[in-house]
This record gives structure tokens, C-alpha cells and sequence, in this order.
């Protein structure tokens, strides 16, 4: 029986366009206005990570910070309102269009992003039911002060692959597909034998040009 082809999609500025947990913040702050005083620790977290002294990854974990204080149920339908309102006309047709393509083809397509899968599971209602959506897992409440805690760390960078890995998809780039558009994905584009740079930053589309990747421009 031969292996299934898999098809991996980073979400942010691949999928749609921009930042999502730029808009998750938007869309929450505005349907929790009494928690504003939480973007107060968000201004010398941008300070601290400016000189250094504290990483993106720990910044992620201060915007994040006022979900810890959200009951389950609340905090499900604020994300599943938001995946539905702000993130499915940030769809971008061609991408998505891709996507499908690859369902068609009986590929198997896995949604793999540094947003949090708090929302991002949320795209099933979207997507075909049959793609796998991976992110970032949070713990909420777990930290100093209640900041959540990263479950197997944040899903950027090197650490998408050791995902796949522990999830048994070490040899899943063999004849596969990964599209992004950032340098952090540097790991999954070359973990797949075909990479695809949708409009690269400028560090993407440098190295793309190197190695002879293709470039999608948006």
C-alpha cells in the first residue's frame, strides 16, 4: 500500500492574510472591554522583548494572558464566533483553492500554525473535514499569575517538526508538499520535498531564490 502524499499549510499570511493573534486581541478586546486593563503588561513586554530580555515566545504568553480568566464553554464560542467572523473572509481564495486541490488528489492536508489551537480548531467548520489542524497548545492559569503555560512549547519554528515527529509523521515530507510565507517555516519548507513560498518575507524569498524554491506571490 503506498504512503499517502501529505500537504502542509502554515495559517498566518499563508492561509490568510496578517496576523491572527492581532486579530484574535481585536475581536476579543471588543467583546471584553472590561478586561482592557490587561493591554497595561503589554507595553513593557514589548520593551523587554526590544532589549532582549524576554522572547517572543514569552510575549505571546502575556497577550494571551486575560484567556486564563475565561470559563471553557466562554471562551469556545468567543473563538468559534471569531474563527467564523474575522478569519473566514481572511481566506485567501487562491491558497484555499490550493488546498482543495490537494484534497481532490487524496492528499493528505495538515493546517500547522504558531496560533493557538483554541481557535484555530475551529477551521473544521470551514475547511474539507478531512484536513488535521495543529497549533500551539496552551495551559491556562498555570504560570506566574496566571500567565498560560505552552504545552510541548509553542509550534514555531524547528519545533513543527518535532511534532510531526512525535506524532509519527517524521518521514511525511517524502513527496510532500509545505507552503508559507515566513522564514521561521524554514524547517517545514525543507522538511517537504516541495516547498512553496507564498509571498515570502524578504529572508524567505532570499533563501527561496538560492535553492530554486517557488515563489507564489500574493
Amino acid at each position: 500500500m503506498l504512503e499517502p502524499i501529505y500537504a502542509f499549510f502554515d495559517f498566518d499570511g499563508t492561509l490568510i492574510s496578517g496576523d491572527s493573534i492581532l486579530y484574535w486581541l481585536r475581536f476579543y478586546y471588543r467583546h471584553r472591554p472590561g478586561r482592557l486593563f490587561f493591554l497595561i503588561p503589554i507595553v513593557p513586554g514589548f520593551l523587554l522583548r526590544g532589549l532582549g530580555l524576554i522572547s517572543s515566545h514569552t510575549l505571546k504568553r502575556i497577550f494571551l494572558w486575560p484567556m486564563s480568566f475565561e470559563k471553557p464553554a466562554e471562551l469556545d464560542a468567543l473563538s468559534e464566533a471569531f474563527v467564523r467572523e474575522e478569519l473566514k473572509p481572511r481566506l485567501r481564495p487562491s491558497v484555499m483553492g490550493k488546498l482543495r486541490e490537494h484534497v481532490a488528489q487524496g492528499h493528505k492536508v495538515v493546517v500547522i500554525s504558531a496560533s493557538g489551537i483554541f481557535y484555530l480548531k475551529y477551521l473544521r467548520d470551514l475547511l474539507p473535514s478531512n484536513c488535521l489542524f495543529l497549533g500551539t497548545e496552551l495551559e491556562w492559569g498555570r504560570g506566574f499569575l496566571g500567565l498560560p503555560v505552552y504545552r510541548d512549547g509553542n509550534l514555531r519554528g524547528e519545533n513543527k517538526i518535532h511534532r510531526l515527529k512525535e506524532m509519527g509523521l517524521g518521514a511525511a515530507g517524502a513527496g510532500g508538499y509545505a507552503y508559507s510565507d515566513h522564514h521561521h517555516d524554514i524547517p517545514l519548507l525543507r522538511f517537504a520535498d516541495h516547498p512553496v513560498c507564498v509571498g515570502p518575507t524578504q529572508r524567505l524569498r532570499k533563501l527561496a531564490n538560492e535553492q530554486g524554491w517557488p515563489i507564489w506571490e500574493m
